[in-house]
């Protein structure tokens, strides 16, 4: 698939997803814009993982279709993900303990290798993604030293040196501490300036903090779509659990 300059919009349109006794996704739509931030919500269960999974490639949808810049997309791995510019960081962090932070992103853009891997091309491409988007990372430390917070830092870095100009973070505060969150949430703002971002989470006042947007899913279904701004947290919540 061709390599985008930028990302102006992601339509997701009528998805459906089946498991054996399940219906995951139920006639899903949703679109993103350029530079939004869009908070994906809902119970444990609403579908939400399974509908980005969907976006990645990771699963393929019983029905629907997703568009990017109003071109329908196909998507069988992640890897046609990462070329049209779509990343996310998953709840459970991918790196490997026994290696580098350095190690763990040449694995990651091990696609892009030749027979050998170039780590100082590597190194410095962590260097630039790292000053351009405030996410100060050590190339040189193990994994297994870092905090969870830190760790994160990596899993992002790693993201965007793969090329994402689309982010989709599921639950990426549900580790955190309050001092991580927090610094998180005015990272993430900032990187908006330049990407789009899905954040998936059931914390509201993040949800408040973050997006321009609100979708709500339940048992499958998008039950509502809304700005942010014009919901209170506890008007969420009653929206998200119907009562």
């Amino acid at each position: 698939m061709p390599e985008l300059k930028e990302i102006n919009e992601l339509r997701i349109e009528h998805i459906t997803k089946r498991f054996p006794g399940v219906l995951a996704c139920d006639d899903i739509s949703l679109t993103i814009g350029k530079h939004e931030v869009l908070a994906l919500v809902g119970e444990n269960g609403a579908g939400k993982t399974t509908l980005m999974n969907i976006v990645m490639g990771l699963y393929q949808s019983d029905e629907g279709a997703i568009y990017i810049n109003g071109e329908k997309v196909s998507f069988k791995s992640p890897n046609d993900a990462f070329a049209c510019g779509i990343g996310m960081v998953h709840q459970q962090y991918m790196l490997v303990p026994n290696m580098t932070v350095l190690e763990n992103i040449a694995l990651g853009m091990k696609s892009t290798w030749g027979f050998t891997v170039d780590l100082k091309s590597v190194r410095e491409k962590i260097t630039d993604v790292s000053s351009h988007y405030g996410l100060s990372v050590d190339p040189d430390a193990f994994v297994w030293q870092l905090s969870v917070g830190e760790q994160q830092r990596v899993e992002l870095v790693k993201t965007l040196c793969l090329g994402a100009k689309f982010l989709i973070l599921d639950e990426p505060t549900s580790a955190l501490t309050p001092q991580e969150t927090d610094e998180l949430i005015v990272l993430l703002k900032n990187m908006s300036k330049e990407l789009s971002i899905i954040f998936i989470s059931h914390k509201l006042n993040e949800v408040k903090a973050l997006s321009d947007k609100v979708s709500i899913l339940r048992h499958g279904k998008v039950v509502f779509n809304g700005k942010t701004e014009d919901y209170t947290p506890s008007q969420i919540a009653a929206l998200m659990t119907g009562h």
